[in-house]
């Protein structure tokens, strides 16, 4: 008897463990995810930031001379392509976030318009393997 009440409070110890160590990992992953999604709104308020002391990172007749412009020492389309490669970068991390969830990803960003807008930039880059050495094949955020 003394042998299966022994038992009983190993079995309801380790039982007790398996739940405070769920609850205790649980609240790690909510913590770990609150904070990424705080960087990604930090990222986003950067990327806003920029676009808004440099208009013409998001204006579509500028960017439309993106292809003959690209090879310039131009420091607006320096500049551009260094804000495309930020606003990439960033597109990237919401699609990893999201585990690539369309849905989600949509109702996080409007990524819709920034690839639209912003893929002559991505289609023809300033080195033409950036884009392969840079990403990899499941970043398929940025693929019609």
């Amino acid at each position: 008897m003394e042998n299966q009440i022994t038992i009983l409070i190993s079995t309801i110890a380790a039982a007790i463990s398996a739940i405070c160590a769920a609850i205790s990992s649980i609240m790690t992953y909510s913590q770990y995810r609150k904070e990424k999604l705080q960087k990604l709104n930090d990222r986003l308020d950067k990327i806003l930031e920029i676009g808004v002391q440099y208009p013409y990172v998001e204006n579509a007749n500028f960017i439309s001379r993106w292809v003959e412009m690209k090879d310039s020492q131009d420091e607006q389309y320096l500049r551009y392509d260094m804000y495309c490669n930020l606003l990439f970068n960033y597109l990237v991390a919401v699609y990893d976030y999201h585990n690539g969830d369309k849905n989600k990803i949509e109702k996080f960003v409007d990524v819709k318009s920034w690839v639209r807008l912003h893929q002559l930039n991505w289609k023809y880059p300033v080195d033409p393997n950036e884009n392969i050495d840079g990403y990899s094949l499941e970043d398929t955020i940025f693929r019609k």
